[in-house]
This record gives C-alpha cells, sequence and structure tokens, in this order.
C-alpha cells in the first residue's frame, strides 16, 4: 500500500463533494482517506500501483468540453 496525494479543488459545489465522497468509498483499491493542511489536497491510501492511482484519479475529475470555433 501506498499513500499518495488526490488533488480535489475541483469538488467545490454539494454535488461535486458527495459524488467524491461516493467514488472513494465505491473503490476496493482505497484503504483509507486523510484530511492534509491543503484544503484542495487529500491523502489517500491506495492499495494498487502508482499507475492505476493515476488512472482512477484522472477518472475523478468532471471533464471539460470546450466548444471551439464558430457554429454556422
Amino acid at each position: 500500500m501506498s499513500l499518495y496525494e488526490l488533488y480535489v479543488g475541483w469538488a467545490a459545489t454539494a454535488n461535486d463533494r458527495r459524488y467524491l465522497r461516493w467514488e472513494l468509498l465505491a473503490c476496493e483499491e482505497v484503504r483509507g482517506v486523510f484530511q492534509t493542511p491543503r484544503d484542495d489536497v487529500l491523502a489517500v491510501l491506495f492499495s494498487g500501483d502508482r499507475v492505476g492511482f493515476r488512472f482512477w484519479a484522472r477518472s475523478l475529475e468532471p471533464e471539460t468540453t470546450t466548444t471551439q470555433g464558430a457554429l454556422g
């Protein structure tokens, strides 16, 4: 098991925080979650490897879609 930092600055609304809580509870590889001195970072005790953690952490963040160009 390893301890990783999880950026959660994107979870600004109550709905985002609920979603994050459920995702943390649902992940079988998350063994513990701890507050850090920073408000936008959690420490996560994760039983998988670094690559697995990065993949999982990226899946939590909401997708941002931007439309470029003109509609015509």
